[in-house]
């Protein structure tokens, strides 16, 4: 008999079935016990990888797992998207550091596809519990109602990957309707005729914006509605389109039919921003 394993081997994918190369450290390692069960005579198998990856890049963590969003539309998925920026932990934690994630959701199952973090914070624990729940197919709504561990200097009451799973179940409920940064920034470019509503504060509007947006700060937008166009489509967003969200919910509300949410906010604005 011949045995292969380790970054010699192809393996098989764990959502898409295909034949994949992702020569890590962590899978030979499993491999290689996988094959001395089989030289010893026990019968084994591995059931193929994920492509969890974790690096250090200067003082950022950067992580994946599962499909990313285009490798996810190559094999024929229709995708639900969220980027999902907060802190890594309770907010008001000295150690809490910036953390941004997103989530790749089948849209048919709910079930997760992927995901993948950037930034200083704790991205691969994420990561991690993502892979896990890939594993398991689990959907958003399982990964929403995670018993999760929980104290304020390690996460959030609601952790990061369980808030970007309640955004995915917003979308795929319809009860909000996202629009990527990438395509915003398309449509400025296109020069489209379209309300680009800033609902932060005057003070964060002063200290940074992005262009062609419309300040109308969220606590004076119920008595300001009167300044915004019915017949325009409405793009909200905040800092992270928290507020963005609160935003479009208002908007709504008052009759307003065309209203979508740019997602991750001006902290995933990967483009110019105005000072």
């Amino acid at each position: 008999d011949i045995y292969a394993a380790g970054d010699c081997v192809e393996c098989t994918h764990m959502v898409t079935g295909q034949s994949c190369y992702v020569p890590l450290g962590s899978t030979a390692n499993k491999q290689g016990r996988v094959a001395a069960a089989g030289i010893c005579g026990r019968e084994e198998r591995f059931p193929g990888v994920l492509g969890s990856t974790v690096c250090k890049v200067f003082d950022h963590c950067v992580a994946r797992t599962g499909l990313t969003e285009s490798e996810a539309r190559q094999v024929g998925y229709e995708v639900v998207t969220v980027l999902a920026p907060a802190p890594d932990r309770a907010h008001y934690m000295p150690q809490a550091r910036p953390l941004l994630l997103k989530l790749v959701v089948d849209a048919k199952t709910r079930r997760l596809l992927g995901a993948q973090s950037a930034g200083p914070g704790a991205g691969d624990k994420r990561i991690d519990a993502a892979a896990m729940a890939i594993t398991a197919g689990m959907t958003v709504d399982d990964i929403a109602n995670a018993d999760l561990a929980y104290a304020p200097p390690y996460s959030s009451a609601m952790d990061n990957l369980i808030t970007a799973a309640n955004i995915a179940r917003n979308k795929l409920d319809g009860l909000m309707t996202g629009v990527t940064p990438m395509e915003v920034h398309r449509m400025l470019e296109e020069k489209k005729d379209f309300v680009f509503l800033d609902v932060r504060s005057p003070g964060e509007y002063e200290e940074v914006r992005l262009p062609n947006s419309t300040l109308i700060p969220l606590g004076a937008l119920r008595q300001r509605l009167g300044e915004l166009p019915q017949d325009k489509e409405i793009i909200t967003f905040c800092k992270i389109s928290l507020r963005g969200y609160e935003a479009a919910l208002i908007l709504a509300s008052a009759g307003f039919k065309r209203v979508r949410v740019m997602d991750g906010g001006v902290v995933m604005w990967p483009y110019e921003k105005l000072q």
